[in-house]
């Protein structure tokens, strides 16, 4: 399999906020890697290839809320104490430039503490 990634991930806790498309209840979940163009986060939802997510981000010491929409590119079912969890990876579809710098000056910030 190719990568095809524009941005590279890099390991940091986004909380994230989304409508389970069955119930309409809002789910939440932690990213496990995030980019300036996707995300990877487990969730307990089995949500399609292909589905649009509407979702609400909300950087780690930062006080302002981002919305973005993002496209289910792949789901990988992983068994966590016999229950169904997923991982899912998303690719933003939708960000406002704002966010979407908010969200570059995360990461760069994520970068130069780690060198």
């Amino acid at each position: 399999m190719q990568e095809q990634r524009r941005h590279v991930r890099v390991a940091s806790p986004v909380m994230l906020e989304f409508p389970n498309p069955d119930t309409m209840k809002t789910e939440r979940s932690y990213t496990q890697d995030i980019s300036e163009s996707g995300m990877r986060f487990p969730t307990a939802v089995k949500l399609s290839i292909g589905q649009e997510l509407a979702m609400t981000m909300e950087l780690p010491f930062r006080e302002a809320t981002m919305h973005a929409t993002g496209e289910v590119m792949w789901i990988r079912e992983v068994s966590r104490l016999g229950a169904p969890q997923y991982e899912v990876g998303v690719r933003f579809r939708w960000i406002q430039d704002p966010d979407r710098q908010r969200l570059a000056r995360h990461l760069a910030g994520l970068f130069t503490h780690r060198v």
